[in-house]
């Protein structure tokens, strides 16, 4: 079997396999809050607070109306959270499944997938959010709403693809975990998530080398009544790319090398 047919045989199993993935993710998310009253509401009640907090705050400092500052910052934390909590987790993903991928066989793409599921399942509950800002706001973003759903798409796939290598690496060398952290944190402050791009002078290359940015605005820009720019489109899409021959690459050349490594 060439390498190339390995790579997409895996990913063809592993998505065929979603049932399995898809429950465990859930079941991760049960287990966690299986004491607690409300369960695994707290995530969106915690996001909330913290949404409706940095509103209040950033409307006074950026000398602009509530109603327009708080849907654009919910909408960007909940996107931000679903990026972060998977980037977050992907260079320690192997290492914290260690006795499946030692003891049993087990495809890593699946163990990528639940992961990825996981978050796409807290992200739903944290949409709870701005459909609460939407009612008490009186907001109707219209029908190009429906415009987030293949820019989410593109997103999630494009967080795959990063993932893969991410995850392999990650096995290997144990310092990408806290570099990770440390690079998500400064993208955080660098990306319009609680500021308006309009802040800046148009072409800034803060936003123009932010592939998070990009990604964002494929989400937020539909719940807030508006078409992404076509350069949000245009950057996903390459990114998509060059992460995806980027992940055959490294798949190719080192998954089977994981069992060892962790």
């Amino acid at each position: 079997m060439s390498p190339q047919s390995s790579v997409r045989n895996d990913l063809t199993e592993a998505i065929s396999s979603y049932e399995l993935w898809s429950f465990l993710a859930w079941q991760d998310i049960r287990i966690k809050y299986r004491r607690s009253k409300i369960g695994p509401m707290w995530l969106t009640l915690s996001m909330a607070i913290f949404c409706i907090a940095l509103g209040m705050v950033y409307s006074q400092l950026f000398k602009t109306k509530i109603e327009e500052l708080l849907p654009f910052l919910a909408i960007g934390l909940v996107v931000w959270g679903f990026l972060s909590n998977c980037l977050g987790e992907m260079p320690n993903l192997f290492v914290d499944n260690a006795p499946y991928i030692r003891d049993m066989r087990i495809n890593p793409l699946s163990i990528i997938l639940r992961s990825l599921a996981r978050n796409i399942i807290i992200f739903g509950h944290n949409l709870l959010i701005v459909i609460g800002i939407y009612i008490f706001f009186g907001i109707w973003p219209g029908w190009g709403v429906l415009l987030a759903l293949p820019g989410f798409l593109l997103v999630a796939l494009n967080l795959l693809a990063i993932a893969i290598p991410l995850s392999i690496v990650g096995a290997r060398f144990r310092d990408l975990s806290q570099i990770t952290q440390s690079i998500l944190q400064v993208v955080f402050f660098i990306t319009p998530i609680f500021w308006f791009p309009r802040l800046l002078e148009k072409g800034s290359w803060v936003i123009a080398i932010n592939p998070a940015a990009y990604f964002i605005d494929l989400v937020r820009s539909p719940l807030l009544g508006h078409a992404p720019a076509a350069s949000s489109w245009g950057v996903s899409l390459l990114t998509l790319l060059l992460s995806s021959l980027m992940a055959a690459s490294v798949y190719r050349s080192k998954s089977k090398m994981v069992a060892f490594w962790v």
